[in-house]
C-alpha cells in the first residue's frame, strides 16, 4: 500500500505505531516532502539529492572519500539542480510552471539503502540539519519503505485529474501542493494499488474519477485503485485533454 505524506510523518513522529510504516509504498514525492528537499512556492530548495550513478557507483560504501572536493562545497551545492534529474511540468500561461528535482535520484537511494549519496547531497547544511534529515532518512530504511519514481503515465494521470478538478475548483494562485497530491495519487492509480491519506477532497475526487472503492478509518481514506476500470473511463482516462490547453509534462537528466 502506498501511504502520502502525512502518514508517514505521523509514523516517525511517534502519532501513529512506526510499525504501520513497515513495509510501505511511497511516492518520490512524499520523499521529497518528507525530507524536505521539494521545491518552495518561491522556487528555491534547501538541497539537492544528487544521482548516485554520477557521484560513485550506486553502492558505494563511501561517496565522500570519492568525492572530497564537493564534501561540505556550499558553492558546489548551489549547482545542485544541474547535477540531478528533476521534472518539469509547464502549464503554459495558466499557472506557474511545477518542477520538482531528484525524482530517480531519490528512488535509487532509498530502494538501494544509500546512504552515503545522500550525506554527500545534505553535507553542506548546518550539522543539526543533517542530523535531522540522517534520521529521517534512516527511518524509511529501518522500516523498508520502497519510493516509487514518477512516471510519464502518472504526470498524464495528474494533469487529466487537475483539468476534472478545476471544473468545479477555483485554483489557488499557486497550485503547488494540490499538484503534488494528485501525482501521489496518480502513482497509486498508476500501480494499481491502494493509498491510505488524510486528504478528503482530492482522494475522494480521484476515487469517484476512477471508480475506487474507499474505506474510512477514522480520519483516515483507504482508497483502493486495484481494480481495472471501464474501458469507456480508461479511454476518457487517456484522452490527455490537458495538451489541448497547452500543457506538458517533461522529464530532465542533470548533465554535470
Amino acid at each position: 500500500m502506498i501511504v502520502d505524506t502525512q502518514i508517514i510523518s505521523y509514523c516517525y513522529s511517534g502519532r501513529w505505531d512506526s510499525k504501520k510504516a513497515q513495509s510501505s509504498e511511497i511516492s518520490a514525492i512524499t520523499a521529497a516532502e518528507f525530507l524536505t528537499f521539494h521545491t518552495r512556492e518561491d522556487g528555491t530548495v534547501d538541497y539537492y539529492v544528487i544521482d548516485p550513478e554520477r557521484y560513485g557507483n550506486k553502492h558505494s560504501l563511501s561517496m565522500t572519500q570519492l568525492n572530497p572536493e564537493i564534501v561540505g562545497n556550499a558553492k558546489w551545492a548551489k549547482t545542485g539542480a544541474k547535477k540531478t534529474d528533476s521534472v518539469i511540468i509547464d502549464f503554459s500561461n495558466e499557472f506557474q510552471p511545477y518542477r520538482i528535482y531528484g525524482n530517480k535520484s531519490i528512488t535509487s537511494i532509498l530502494n538501494n539503502k544509500n546512504i552515503e549519496a545522500f550525506k554527500l547531497s545534505i553535507s553542506h547544511l548546518e550539522k543539526n540539519k543533517q542530523k535531522n534529515l540522517k534520521k529521517k532518512i534512516e527511518f524509511l530504511f529501518d522500516n523498508d519503505v520502497k519510493c516509487h519514481s514518477l512516471n510519464k503515465r502518472m504526470c498524464d494521470i495528474t494533469l487529466d485529474l487537475f483539468i476534472k478538478f478545476l471544473e468545479n475548483t477555483t485554483a489557488k494562485n499557486n497550485i503547488k501542493n494540490t499538484v503534488n497530491d494528485l501525482l501521489i495519487l496518480s502513482t497509486a492509480i498508476e500501480m494499481k494499488t491502494s493509498i491510505s491519506t488524510e486528504d478528503k477532497v482530492l482522494g475522494e475526487f480521484a476515487a469517484k474519477v476512477h471508480l475506487a472503492k474507499i474505506k474510512t478509518n477514522s480520519n483516515i481514506l483507504i482508497i483502493d485503485f486495484s481494480e481495472n476500470i471501464s474501458n469507456k473511463l480508461k479511454k476518457n482516462r487517456e484522452s490527455k485533454g490537458y495538451i489541448n490547453r497547452g500543457w506538458s509534462c517533461s522529464f530532465i537528466k542533470g548533465y554535470l
